[in-house]
């Protein structure tokens, strides 16, 4: 996948390089374009972001490391809409305890791939529509070793779990004057989620919001700051089909469609996000911080 991904990416490249920097009436070509054309969705589980969440129950962390980039765009002026071609690479850690001054990873997933997005101006906000093909894998190392006994700890020890999938994602976004909506609906399938000798369900449905109140408390530093509430439901066979459900109440200081820092609450409930453990239903509230670098 990777390759056939790279090698695509280097011929767009190429073929674009011989195209004049605007084209009058049909598209205006933008290399290495500012900012993003989609934000990630903040409550999304298998979104770029690079931040920490901090389990309250049973002090553990999630460790967040990631990036989407837009390689290049093409933008219509004529209809008010535009295509940008990217790339994400992103992983998350499980962290289950601190010892001299190192961190203990149980579990380790991580993603890369790339993406195509189209939005469209209209009265008010945007439509947009992404479609990502992303490879992930997920890994158990060395701080589900139990060094005393050389054994894995709970006698769960590492299945192979890899995932090639693409989804595709409809969202509309209003910008008001007050406030600050996007929701989406969409879906992935699978080509070859494998964990071990069990095949799950090739079809992920996903559906959620995410609403943000400006400078309701006053400006910081001379920086927006917005309230916001994200909500997140994907509806995933592993195999037979569960709701996995991702709450998140929070303020972000900076511009809402920028570079900013977010504190913010979780709840999640659902399967694990850690696939090395897919199977075990869990329930987790959790602080965090993130950063959006755009």
């Amino acid at each position: 996948m990777s390759r056939n991904f790279l090698f695509s990416l280097l011929v767009l490249l190429l073929a674009v390089q011989t195209a004049k920097p605007q084209v009058k009436g049909k598209f205006e070509f933008d290399f290495l374009p500012k900012g993003l054309n989609f934000l990630p969705l903040k409550a999304g589980i298998d979104e770029p972001r690079m931040g920490l969440l901090y389990y309250t129950a049973n002090s553990n962390l999630k460790v967040d490391i990631g990036n989407s980039v837009d390689v290049m765009g093409f933008n219509f002026p004529s209809s008010k809409s535009r295509i940008t071609v990217g790339a994400e690479f992103m992983a998350y850690a499980y962290v289950t305890s601190y010892l001299a001054y190192r961190l203990q990873i149980d579990a380790v997933d991580g993603f890369f791939g790339g993406n195509v997005v189209y939005s469209k101006q209209l009265e008010g906000g945007r439509f947009v529509t992404r479609f990502r093909y992303i490879h992930s894998s997920a890994h158990l190392v060395d701080g589900h070793w139990d060094n005393s006994t050389e054994q894995w700890i709970g006698n769960e020890s590492p299945m192979a779990y890899g995932n090639n999938y693409g989804e595709l994602l409809f969202a509309k976004e209003d910008n008001y004057s007050w406030s600050y909506l996007r929701y989406y609906g969409g879906l992935s399938v699978s080509t070859g989620k494998k964990t071990g000798d069990r095949q799950l369900n090739r079809f992920l449905y996903k559906a959620g919001f995410e609403y943000s109140l400006p400078n309701l408390l006053g400006k910081v530093f001379d920086k927006d700051e917005s309230l916001f509430l994200a909500v997140n439901f994907d509806l995933r066979g592993i195999p037979e089909y569960i709701i996995n459900q991702n709450y998140i109440l929070g303020i972000k200081f900076g511009s809402w469609q920028g570079k900013g820092v977010v504190l913010y609450a979780s709840y999640y409930n659902g399967g694990d996000v850690f696939n090395q453990y897919f199977n075990q239903r869990v329930s987790r509230f959790g602080l965090g911080f993130m950063f959006d670098f755009i």
